[in-house]
């Protein structure tokens, strides 16, 4: 009897056809991830691309780590999966159950498949929360250390734009190491090499040894953010339902770490002096590392690239053309010159540049305003701040499942009309109380619209190409810190006015929602029609 055979752990499993009963088996081909070779050689034309017919060819499923248990070996008259994907736009048809959303056989936690999402967030969440205390513990000691190696104020701004510069320059290049190399790669050594860059910057005294310290931290940073946003991507991407509150718990995490951290960081100067608290982040990053080590290894791009290699084996040559046509259509849509020309990434950039304003309007203006016009004392601003931190733990969460629920776009208006309201309404307050609620006000909106802001990057990113996509918005931001002081400062110095650069910064924030209101589709990704349709007509001109 005719038959197809597979190597397997267990041996070969004949697989009957409809052919005819013969008495001679044929040799048991060999089955490769990428190739299939046999020592038949009747079959032997078959497995050359130029001489292959997909109406004969038969359709085999690999028993490979990318594939999961089992061996299938399935004699087929029909179009390839992948060509049918094609045809239809099935995004799933051209993924591995491995990388597919699954349930984990209905294990799960608060509703999250428990080994390939819950598990792998929560080693996530754990490392970053020890690395946001550190972050934390810097923010009460930058002054003090600046002021105790007498840097001048145009000295300490070149060293605090430094990181800023680094990575608007090495973003671009770094998204596209996660997608070659690899997300869990790219965060380890860029953590690692946070850790060297702060311990440098506890033992330096002069600008010209802190700049480069801090031009490498920055370095790092495009490292280890960039593979962070491709991790959780990939891990969004078999929850899709919940990416909100998986986002949205992220920020929570990382804003309680900012919580906690100030006050070991006010401690440790106190009594070791502000250096010391660049040892304490420099061993937070060190433990961050080894966690972000226990992680399993999870990279789409990579994954993708793999599935599209097995997926070309029973193609006709016709076939195989469109397929990679496919494939070179979406690796162009990862390109900033691509991503530039869509409305959803305009809006994107435009949102996350007005969330960075804010951020930047925190350290700069709303102090400066509340100490010269409204009297506060240094006590009444840091209840300030962590009045704001608080709010944000909070809505950040809240914001994460209302987007899941509602929807993102409505989140990332109502959360920027927030942000726009508050410090509109900040800039006219008549004493600290007043500015307390309308800076509270805007931080529980900019907490919301930080992790509806990278949900939507991330719903919005090409398959495939995750890495290089994402740091679009982040280099959007990155530019805004670095110029973002110089402006507020100039708008502050030209209208006379302390808090006259709260105006920008608010009408920033309401231009990002009125952009988002008129622009974002809040259903599915603006090109899956255009996409399908295309896909139909060049099968229709191959047949």
């Amino acid at each position: 009897m005719s038959c197809i055979a597979m190597r397997s752990c267990g041996g070969a499993f004949p697989v009957k056809t409809k052919s005819t009963a013969c008495t001679h088996k044929p040799p048991r081909p060999v089955v490769t991830r990428g190739a299939m070779t046999s020592h038949s050689s009747s079959t032997r034309n078959t497995q050359t691309r130029r001489g292959r017919q997909p109406t004969r060819h038969p359709r085999v499923l690999m028993d490979t780590p990318l594939f999961g248990k089992g061996n299938i070996a399935v004699a087929r008259r029909q179009p390839s999966t992948a060509t049918r994907a094609l045809r239809d736009g099935d995004n799933d048809g051209l993924r591995t159950p491995s990388s597919r959303t699954g349930d984990d056989d209905g294990d799960t936690i608060f509703g999250l498949p428990r080994k390939t999402v819950a598990e792998p967030f929560a080693i996530l969440l754990g490392s970053q929360f020890i690395l946001f205390v550190g972050v934390g513990a810097l923010l009460p000691a930058l002054p003090l250390y600046a002021q105790s190696i007498g840097l001048s104020g145009s000295a300490n701004g070149v060293v605090l734009s430094a990181p800023a510069l680094a990575m608007l320059v090495l973003n671009l290049p770094a998204g596209k190491l996660v997608d070659s190399w690899g997300r869990k790669q790219m965060m380890m050594a860029g953590m690692f090499v946070i850790a060297l860059s702060d311990f440098a910057t506890g033992q330096c005294r002069t600008v010209l040894a802190l700049v480069p310290a801090r031009l490498s931290l920055g370095a790092g940073r495009s490292a280890a953010e960039g593979g962070d946003r491709a991790y959780l991507a990939d891990l969004t991407e078999r929850a899709p339902e919940s990416r909100g509150t998986i986002t949205g718990t992220q920020q929570a995490v990382q804003a309680l770490g900012l919580v906690i951290g100030p006050l070991i960081g006010g401690t440790i100067a106190e009594r070791y002096g502000a250096p010391a608290v660049f040892y304490v982040i420099s061993f937070a990053a060190l433990v961050c590392t080894a966690g972000y080590s226990l992680l399993p290894e999870i990279n789409g791009a990579l994954e993708k690239r793999e599935e599209q290699a097995l997926m070309s084996v029973d193609m006709s040559e016709e076939e195989e053309v469109l397929f990679n046509e496919q494939i070179a259509t979406r690796r162009a849509k990862s390109d900033w010159g691509t991503l530039l020309r869509d409305n959803r990434q305009k809006v994107l950039v435009l949102a996350a540049s007005a969330n960075a304003l804010g951020f930047v309007a925190k350290l700069t203006c709303i102090p400066w305003f509340a100490s010269e016009t409204l009297g506060a004392t240094p006590g009444q601003v840091g209840e300030l701040f962590s009045l704001t931190a608080l709010l944000g733990i909070a809505s950040a969460s809240l914001g994460g499942v209302v987007a899941d629920k509602v929807g993102l776009k409505a989140v990332v208006v109502v959360s920027l009309v927030a942000c726009a309201l508050g410090l509109g309404f900040a800039k006219d307050a008549g004493d600290i109380r007043e500015l307390q609620l309308c800076i509270g006000l805007w931080g529980m909106g900019t907490a919301a619209a930080g992790p509806a802001v990278n949900a939507l990057a991330i719903e919005s990113a090409p398959k495939g190409g995750e890495g290089e996509a994402l740091t679009l918005p982040k280099t959007a931001g990155d530019l805004v810190f670095l110029v973002g002081p110089i402006v507020i400062g100039l708008t502050d110095d030209f209208l006379g006015s302390p808090g006259s650069s709260l105006g920008l910064v608010s009408g920033t924030a309401a231009a990002a929602a009125v952009g988002a209101l008129m622009f974002l589709d809040p259903k599915q990704k603006e090109d899956d029609e255009e996409r399908r349709g295309a896909a139909r007509k060049r099968l229709k001109e191959v047949k």
